[in-house]
């Protein structure tokens, strides 16, 4: 108890018109500079959720490891929120995640699931879909810019670049919160072209499954899902060409993916963050 306080004095003398606390336990450690922390409410920034946070160098997440509960400062900057001076408070077991599904492999075909859709009817996913198809994962809610607003962002753009007959599918995460009106004023709001782009919403137990055959991880307890950024890149015959796990992947490569089937990511990989410089 002596050292959580004295973690507390510690970074409260840090502390910043753009600077907050927060505290939570590790989900999962995604890199050296990426953890996913499930979190309680940080007051004047976010409520409580599941999220992804990154810092600026490795050094920040040195010794961080799933189950811990950790006591840390988040910065506010142009570029996103990042979380420095991490202090490990405690340990507890791992949260499990949901048996849904193994994360699909390159190469894989995704289940087939009929998506209701913004604009009416369905689309179909996974086996027999007919078109090749973008598919992310938002919610309209989402507070953070890095994330949600970001993927919006990145789909502004790709819709315009998007091949003939290509499509973008979002799903939302939040169902019971973004009901199909929400969703179809979203829509608008974002200026989403219905026949490239449809915001959809599928029931838990689909999107459970579809969450975790993206690889998203999902709190067994809670059944809230770890609020990552994932794209999905898959062929006309529903089977995945590549994964992106940030929001930085090359606009020219998922074009050309969603346009010719290629490049392909290396055989039975189950997703990737930005390809390596030069790469095509």
């Amino acid at each position: 108890m002596r050292r959580l306080v004295a973690a507390c004095v510690f970074l409260a003398g840090c502390w910043g018109d753009h600077a907050f606390i927060v505290e939570g336990t590790v989900v999962d450690v995604n890199s050296p500079t990426e953890i996913v922390v499930d979190h309680k409410d940080i007051p004047g920034l976010m409520g409580p959720m599941i999220m992804p946070f990154r810092a600026h160098d490795a050094t920040v997440f040195g010794g961080v490891n799933k189950g811990d509960r950790i006591l840390a400062r988040l910065l506010v900057e142009d570029g996103g929120i990042f979380m420095e001076k991490v202090r490990v408070t405690g340990h507890g077991p791992p949260l499990a995640a949901l048996d849904a599904g193994a994360p699909l492999h390159a190469g894989d075909t995704l289940d087939r699931v009929d998506v209701p859709v913004t604009g009416g009817g369905t689309w179909t996913l996974g086996a027999g879909q007919g078109a090749p198809t973008a598919l992310g994962f938002v919610f309209t809610t989402c507070p953070n810019p890095e994330f949600c607003p970001a993927t919006i962002t990145r789909m502004q753009a790709l819709q315009q670049a998007a091949p003939a007959g290509a499509r973008i599918l979002l799903l939302t995460i939040d169902p019971k919160g973004d009901t199909p009106e929400v969703l179809q004023a979203y829509a608008d709001k974002v200026g989403a072209k219905p026949d490239v782009w449809r915001f959809g919403r599928v029931e838990s137990a689909a999107l459970q499954s579809l969450a975790a055959r993206a690889a998203l991880t999902i709190d067994a307890s809670s059944g809230a899902i770890v609020h990552a950024t994932r794209l999905l890149v898959l062929d006309g015959q529903g089977k995945l060409i590549e994964r992106y796990d940030d929001n930085r992947w090359p606009q020219e490569r998922v074009v050309s993916q969603l346009g010719t089937g290629a490049p392909l990511a290396p055989a039975g990989s189950d997703g990737t963050s930005t390809p390596a410089a030069g790469a095509p």
